[in-house]
Formats: C-alpha cells, sequence, structure tokens
C-alpha cells in the first residue's frame, strides 16, 4: 500500500456496529500513523461532529445505508458546507445501487466493504489529493462539489430536509392515502412503527397534521 505516513484523522459512520469496530480495526491495523477519533451509527450526529473543529476529521467512511439519514444526505450536508474533508462511501449492496447518489452528494468514491484494504487505499489517495483512474471515483473534485452544492442550498435550501429511505417509503404511501395499517400491512411491521415514523416525518418536515405533510412533500419534490 502506498503510504507516507501522513496522520490522517478519520471518523466513521456505519448503521451496523460491528461494522463499526472491524472498519476501526482495519483502519489501526492498515494505517498506523492514522487515528480514528469517532465512530457514529447516526448521520445527523455525523454531520455535526464534522462541522465542529474539535472533531472535524480528515477523512470521513460513510455507510450509503444509513438509517435516520442516507449516506448520499450526509455527504451533502457536509460537502455543501466543506471543501476538504474527504468522503469515502461504503456498501454491502451492489454499487450501482448507491453510486450515483453518492457522488452526486459530493462523495469522492463508492466502494464495498468486503475489501477494507481499499477503503484504506482511497483514503489515503484521496487525503494525498490523488484520484484514481477507477470508475467508483468522482472526476469531480472536492472543491468543485463543494460550489455545486454550496450554490444548490442557497438556491434551494429545502433540500436540507433529510428524509431516510423508509420514511420515504411512509411518506410516499401517505401521500397515496393509505392508512398507517395497511402501511404497516405493507412493510411487515407493526401499525405502531408507522404512526412513530409519521411523527419523525411531521417533524423533519415541519408540519403537525397529515395534509400539511403531504402538501410539504409535494412542494419538496416540486409537485
Amino acid at each position: 500500500m502506498h503510504y507516507r505516513g501522513k496522520h490522517i484523522r478519520i471518523g466513521i459512520v456505519d448503521n451496523d456496529a460491528l461494522v463499526l469496530g472491524a472498519l476501526q480495526y482495519v483502519m489501526r491495523t492498515c494505517l498506523p500513523q492514522s487515528e480514528v477519533i469517532w465512530r457514529e451509527t447516526d448521520g445527523n450526529r455525523a454531520v455535526s461532529l464534522c462541522s465542529t473543529p474539535a472533531t472535524t476529521p480528515d477523512a470521513l467512511i460513510v455507510d450509503a445505508s444509513l438509517e435516520g439519514m442516507t449516506g448520499s444526505e450526509v455527504c451533502r450536508c457536509i460537502r455543501a458546507n466543506d471543501a476538504e474533508i474527504v468522503l469515502v462511501g461504503v456498501t454491502s449492496f451492489i454499487l450501482a445501487r448507491f453510486h450515483d447518489a453518492m457522488l452526486d452528494g459530493g462523495a469522492q468514491c463508492l466502494l464495498p466493504k468486503d475489501n477494507p484494504q481499499t477503503i484504506c487505499q482511497a483514503a489515503i489517495a484521496l487525503c494525498e489529493g490523488r484520484i484514481p483512474r477507477d470508475a467508483r471515483f468522482s472526476t469531480e473534485s472536492a472543491a468543485e462539489a463543494h460550489r455545486r452544492l454550496s450554490k444548490e442550498q442557497q438556491v434551494n435550501p429545502v433540500r436540507t430536509v433529510m428524509l431516510s429511505p423508509r420514511e420515504k417509503e411512509v411518506m410516499t404511501w401517505i401521500d397515496l392515502g393509505k392508512t398507517s395499517l395497511w402501511i404497516a400491512k405493507r412493510l411487515n411491521t407493526s401499525e405502531s412503527t408507522i404512526k412513530t415514523y409519521a411523527q419523525r416525518i411531521y417533524t423533519k418536515l415541519g408540519v403537525h397534521t397529515k395534509v400539511e405533510a403531504i402538501i410539504a412533500w409535494r412542494n419538496r419534490r416540486g409537485e
């Protein structure tokens, strides 16, 4: 592995605690002069840590399929405000499922979790300013992504309202007029769980009723 020994502060956000531990172990083993300064399962918390100078990492390893806030949304929030943090996307699923969304959100690559050494190599290369000639890597620089997303955020600030994939799915059914019980059966879960999702959605959209949520949801999608 090409590694110049630069001390790199690394953050990791993944919804699987076991994966967090495994990634931290690999980072310590492959990059002994680097430091994992924090691990998080919550995307919102990761964004907050990245915006605080004392906890800002040089590189962030981002799971593409987080709960509460998707990996692409985490990257988008961070990149819109920061041009320096290296954003390495990772996933256990087929790369094509998340590739475009992650890179559009400012991630500099999307890599499989089952090859942790490649993740380490990517973090080092990007921290050193090198972009591998690999279709999994974005041809857009972090600075270019920052300019694009910061401008986009100014023009369309509503995109900062982030719903998880499951919340979007629930809201889609609500918009179609389905009841909580119907949605629960459809998603193979309990009605109380769907109601919890609904309340979480209302909070994120800044509304109090189903009708208000539907209006905000449609406005958010430009309908």
